[in-house]
């Protein structure tokens, strides 16, 4: 049962992967993706299966919040409270982005800001740190770190010019 499990698993990577290639297979891609999963209208519904398959197994989240209160959990910890519809409408949108990469690994500083609508002034705003790797032919995010802005503010260098 478990070796079925794992095969259908690799299944619906792979076919995702050939379905969305165009997604993964580039920086822009993923990222795109990683911020489209979470943002949506009031009854949005987190788009938990493609967020699963953009993150590499047993990728990691580490966030300090407004508060500076620490959380480090995996990705299954993460879409725990995600499963209802949204009350509220929620995006998280990328305002500014810094990438390097080196073979067939990358780091992308991401600025973003959270408003209720598109069109309204961000709450909240921070920086999200994602690591990603290059295999069978497209990224996978490995770990993603934010700190959302609070007495700290954004250093100049990771916001939009």
């Amino acid at each position: 049962m478990k070796k079925l499990l794992v095969v259908l698993l690799l299944i619906s990577i792979n076919s995702f992967a050939d379905d969305t290639n165009e997604d993964v297979s580039t920086i822009d891609g993923i990222i795109n993706a990683y911020y489209d999963v979470v943002s949506g209208p009031k009854d949005f519904v987190y788009d938990l299966e493609t967020d699963r398959l953009i993150h590499a197994p047993n990728a990691i989240i580490t966030r300090f919040n407004e508060n500076n209160d620490f959380q480090r959990h995996t990705l299954t910890e993460e879409h725990k409270p995600l499963h209802e519809p949204y009350k509220t409408s929620l995006y998280e949108i990328e305002v500014n982005r810094v990438s390097q990469e080196y073979g067939n690994i990358a780091h992308v500083w991401s600025t973003f800001a959270m408003m209720e609508t598109l069109e309204s002034e961000p709450f909240l705003r921070g920086i999200n740190s994602i690591s990603l790797y290059y295999k069978d032919g497209r990224w996978w995010i490995a770990s993603w770190e934010t700190q959302y802005e609070s007495d700290t503010k954004v250093p100049e260098q990771y916001l939009p010019n």
